[in-house]
């Protein structure tokens, strides 16, 4: 039988068992740092699925909140995704939005333009310390090109639809 981890823990939205692994692993934090086969840590995957009280009790206990998985997503991103605003909160008080963004291969305001994520996009603008223009993805996609990509496309004409068909 293999032992209980903190990943194993908030996979199963075991609050009450995280808070028991994180107690008996207090002077080997790296067990709070194992990973899924996808680089992500318990914290990871926590945000990832927007679980708050697992979130609070992993960072209370000294997770690395700076921890990035192997798609380069880290704590900010993921919660972003999940459209969880009390744990991007949260995260905010243990590392300041500039270093989230710098340690992650799209920004948090990209990944909440992806997912029109309207109030988080609002945010983060807010906690801008220059403009949002200048945000970028690795791969030199801004806000701007990112609501390009994903907007609609046009309908196809109907005679042009039909021909298409032979």
């Amino acid at each position: 039988m293999s032992k209980i981890n903190a990943l194993t823990c908030v996979g199963q939205n075991d609050i009450c068992s995280l808070r028991i692994v994180c107690t008996m692993t207090r002077d080997k934090k790296h067990e709070l740092e194992e990973v899924d086969k996808y680089g992500n840590t318990a914290l990871l995957k926590a945000c990832y699925m927007g679980n708050l009280e697992a979130v609070i009790t992993l960072l209370q206990f000294g997770a690395n909140v700076k921890a990035v998985n192997h798609y380069g997503q880290n704590a900010l991103t993921l919660a972003t995704f999940a459209g969880n605003i009390d744990i991007i909160r949260e995260l905010l008080r243990y590392c300041t939005y500039k270093d989230f963004n710098n340690s992650a291969l799209t920004p948090a305001l990209c990944v909440a333009t992806m997912h029109q994520k309207w109030a988080l996009i609002t945010l983060f603008k807010e906690l801008e310390d220059h403009s949002s223009e200048d945000i970028q993805t690795v791969h030199g996609l801004n806000c701007d090109d990112i609501r390009a990509l994903f907007k609609p496309p046009k309908p196809v004409p109907q005679k042009l639809h039909k021909s298409m068909h032979l």
